[in-house]
Formats: C-alpha cells, sequence, structure tokens
C-alpha cells in the first residue's frame, strides 16, 4: 500500500521510513536503504534533526551488522554529529548500542555493561520499548561474558518477555530473538534454548512474510533436532537455513552445522568439506580456525 502510495506522490519522510522497515522486514535490503536514506534527506530539509539521526543510525547499525564497517562508520558519525548539539532524546540512546557491541567483541564486557544500561535507562525514560529490550539483551550478554550468568540469563528473559507480549516492533523482536537463543549456545543451556527457539519459531509463523529471521529460526531449530538424535531432519532444516543465508555472514554457521551433522552420520569427508568453509556453531565448543571466517574476533 505504501509503495502504491509513493508512485502516485513521492511520501513524506516518516511514511518512506515505515516503507524502509518494511523492505527490510520482507529481505529487500538494497530498497530499504535506498528509501532510509530518503527519509534521512526529506528530515534533514525539513529541520527535523533528531529523526534524521535516527535513519542515520539504523542505516549504520544495519551495515555494521551486516560487516560493512566502512558504511557504517561514517553514517554512525554522520548520526552522532547532528546530535552532538540537541538535547536529550533517545535516539542519543540508540547511538550508545554500537559502542555496546564493540565493547563486548573488544573483550571489554564492563564497559559494555555499563553502556547496555545506560541505553536501558534511556529507554525507559523516553518509552521506546524497543529500545529497552535492546539494552536489557545487551547487558544481559555482557554480564554473561564477564561471569555473571545468573544476573545476564535473568535480563535476557526479561528482555524476552517484552517480545512475546508484543511490546517491541518487528523490526527489532527477531534480532531480540536470535540473539538471547544464540546466548543460550555460549551458556550450554539447552533447555532454554528450546524454549526460545520454539517462542521463536511460533513468532515467525505468525509473521509469514518475514524473511530475515527465518533462517536463524531454522538454524536454531536445527540444532536442538540435532541434540535429540533427529540429524536427518536437523539435515533438512539447516540446509533450508543455508539457502536463506545465501552469501550472508551467518551462511558460515549453517556450514558448520552441517558438517556437524556429515560427522555424526559417519560422512567424515563430506563433514570434513562442508565445515572448511563452515563457522562456531552456537551450541558446539569447537573454536573454527578459518582465517576467513567472520566469526573469528
Amino acid at each position: 500500500m505504501l509503495s502504491d502510495a509513493d508512485r502516485d506522490e513521492a511520501l513524506g519522510p516518516s511514511d518512506a521510513e515505515e516503507l524502509a522497515k518494511a523492505a527490510f522486514l520482507i529481505g529487500e535490503g538494497q530498497e530499504g536503504t535506498e528509501l532510509l536514506s530518503r527519509a534521512h534527506q526529506q528530515y534533514l530539509s525539513e529541520g527535523s534533526v533528531c529523526e534524521a539521526a535516527r535513519c542515520a543510525f539504523w542505516l549504520g547499525f544495519t551495515a555494521l551488522l551486516n560487516g560493512e564497517n566502512a558504511p557504517a562508520n561514517g553514517w554512525l558519525a554522520r548520526a552522532e554529529r547532528l546530535l552532538a548539539d540537541q538535547p536529550d532524546c533517545v535516539e542519543k540512546g540508540y547511538l550508545l548500542l554500537p559502542a555496546g557491541y564493540r565493547a563486548v567483541h573488544g573483550g571489554d564486557p564492563g564497559t559494555a555493561v555499563a553502556t547496555f544500561e545506560r541505553v536501558a535507562e534511556i529507554g525507559r525514560r523516553f518509552g521506546d520499548h524497543d529500545l529497552t529490550a535492546l539494552g536489557l539483551q545487551g547487558k544481559g550478554r555482557a554480564l554473561i561474558r564477564s561471569g555473571e550468568v545468573g544476573r545476564g540469563v535473568s535480563l535476557l528473559d526479561e528482555a524476552m518477555i517484552a517480545v512475546t507480549a508484543g511490546e517491541v516492533s518487528p523490526f527489532v523482536a527477531g534480532g531480540v530473538y536470535c540473539s538471547v537463543i544464540e546466548a543460550c549456545g555460549e551458556m550450554f543451556d539447552v533447555r532454554r534454548a528450546q524454549e526460545w527457539t520454539s517462542a521463536l519459531e511460533q513468532w515467525c509463523a505468525s509473521q509469514p512474510d518475514v524473511v530475515p529471521y527465518r533462517g536463524h529460526c531454522r538454524l536454531r531449530r536445527a540444532e536442538i533436532l540435532e541434540l535429540h538424535g533427529a540429524w536427518n531432519a536437523a539435515m533438512d532444516e539447516v540446509s533450508q537455513a543455508n539457502e536463506s543465508f545465501q552469501a550472508s555472514r551467518a551462511a558460515g554457521q549453517a556450514l558448520y552445522r552441517m558438517g556437524e551433522l556429515h560427522r555424526l552420520r559417519g560422512e567424515f569427508k563430506k563433514a570434513e568439506e562442508v565445515s572448511a568453509g563452515g563457522c562456531v556453531g552456537p551450541l558446539s565448543a569447537r573454536k573454527c580456525a578459518a582465517a576467513t571466517c567472520p566469526r573469528r574476533y
């Protein structure tokens, strides 16, 4: 409907932003990027600085998660510049997210905990459920990596309650699901992983047009099936997950899981061939030695 309206007359920035989100959710990433860039420019032209910075943040953060560091840095730097002279706003909370994730992956969970705590506080202050959930899951994962597993798990479960209650937008919900399930794998908490994987399956089924998280859902389901000994069913799931990932960074996880399944079935040559391009499976204790592995920090 938004696309039809846009063909008749160019959408305003808020509608263009919504159309961009819809494009991302159905897997049209390039179209989503173009629409979000357009909304950003429209907001700037009308003097809506915070809104323009919000678009710049999502353009940068999405690029960062896709491993596109140069455009990510450019958009995030622009968002920071735009907000430098602005009063307190929720967009400043969003801009803390990249710093938190970089601290986690840089081996500094203490800084990450403090950063995500500020994120969640800003989210609560401005009544932004998306930001609050992102802050909670980020702090939870940072606490787990710093050894405070009990506190971390409690925050992850709290973030997931907001997701399952429908308080969080689809644009954020799928990412929180996948992050929390991945954290369960890091802790080897199979029971919790199974519970949240089942919830993710139901969420994906309730939103049949959503593309970005369906592959992750299949991959997590394959891991659970593997642990239950249903190796053939697990291979079917992971094969479909691999097709949906295509050339994305997550494809390494799918290849690794395929290799593990071949190994368990005694197909050692196939396991070696597939795993050569694979990655660390979230429920596996093994480390990926491939120099080109995108998850090798």
